[in-house]
C-alpha cells in the first residue's frame, strides 16, 4: 500500500508496472537502436527538405504530431526527432521512443547559462540536473539530483577530446517554471554547480534510469540569466552552431 505523504510529489512508488505501460500501447517498430532527439526544429527541417531524412514513425498528442525520421550517417542508419519542450512532454516522447525499439539517445539543445563567461555557443556536458521539476519523482526516489549516464559521458568526453573541442562538465538546473526562475533561485542553484538552466534533462536522465537505455545529453550556451536583465543574445539564430552539434550528436550516438 503507498504511505500517503505530506506532499504528493513525494508519495514514490517502487512498482515497476504502471496503469498504462507504453510496451503494451506502442508495437515496436524496425528504428534504429540509436537515436538523437534534438530541440532544433529548424535542422530537422532543412535536412527533410534535402531529401536526407526518411519518415518511420510519427507521435501523437492532442496539439500537435513529431515525425520520427531514419537517416544515414557515416553508412550507419540513426534515427532523428523532435523533443517537445518541457520536462513531461520530452519524457512521454522518450517513453515512446524507447517502445519502438530504440536504446542509445543523444540528445542535444540549448540551455540558458547562469555564468556570464559562457558564450553563445560554448559547449555544456551536464553530469548530473538538479531535480526542480515534478516528472523525475514518478520515476526515482527524491533526491535533489539526478545522475547522466557515466557511460555516455566517457563517450561524449572523448569524441569532444578527440575532434579538439572544447566543452564545460558540469550541472545543470533542471525546471518546469520559466517564468519563475527568480534572483535568489538562480544564485542558489549557481552555488550547487549549475552553469546552466533547461526544461528536461533531469527528466531524461530519469526515465533512462528507470528504463535502463543509454541517454547522454549535450547543450549549447543560449541566453543569459547571470545578470541583472535577462539577454537574449539571439542564441537561437546561430544556424551553424545548431546543425553542426545535431551531426555530431549523430556521430557520438552511434559510438554508445
Amino acid at each position: 500500500m503507498l504511505k500517503k505523504r505530506e506532499y504528493p510529489i513525494l508519495e514514490f512508488d517502487t512498482c515497476k508496472k504502471s496503469f498504462t505501460e507504453p510496451s503494451e500501447l506502442i508495437k515496436p517498430i524496425d528504428i534504429p537502436e540509436c537515436c538523437v532527439i534534438t530541440f532544433f526544429r529548424e535542422v530537422v527541417e532543412k535536412k527533410n527538405e534535402n531529401g536526407e531524412l526518411k519518415l518511420i514513425a510519427e507521435l501523437k498528442s492532442e496539439t500537435l504530431t513529431i515525425p520520427v525520421y531514419e537517416t544515414m550517417y557515416e553508412g550507419k542508419r540513426v534515427a532523428l526527432t523532435l523533443g517537445f519542450v518541457g520536462a513531461a512532454a520530452s519524457a512521454a516522447v522518450f517513453e515512446e521512443l524507447i517502445a519502438f525499439g530504440a536504446k542509445k539517445f543523444i540528445v542535444c539543445g540549448g540551455a540558458g547559462v547562469l555564468q556570464k563567461d559562457i558564450a553563445v555557443g560554448n559547449i555544456v556536458l551536464p553530469i548530473a540536473a538538479i531535480r526542480d521539476e515534478g516528472l523525475s519523482y514518478h520515476y526515482l526516489e527524491p533526491s535533489r539530483e539526478v545522475e547522466a549516464n557515466k557511460h555516455a559521458i566517457q563517450v561524449i568526453e572523448n569524441e569532444f577530446i578527440n575532434d579538439g573541442i572544447k566543452y564545460i562538465k558540469a550541472k545543470t538546473w533542471t525546471t518546469d517554471a520559466i517564468y519563475r526562475e527568480t534572483r535568489d533561485k538562480i544564485a542558489l542553484r549557481v552555488s550547487e554547480g549549475c552553469v546552466t538552466v533547461e526544461m528536461e534533462a533531469a527528466a531524461f536522465f530519469a526515465v533512462a534510469q528507470f528504463r535502463k537505455v543509454i541517454l547522454g545529453q549535450i547543450l549549447y550556451g543560449g541566453d543569459d540569466l547571470s545578470g541583472e536583465a535577462w539577454d537574449l543574445r539571439n542564441w537561437n539564430s546561430r544556424k551553424d552552431t545548431r546543425e553542426n552539434l545535431v551531426d555530431l550528436s549523430m556521430k557520438i550516438c552511434l559510438k554508445l
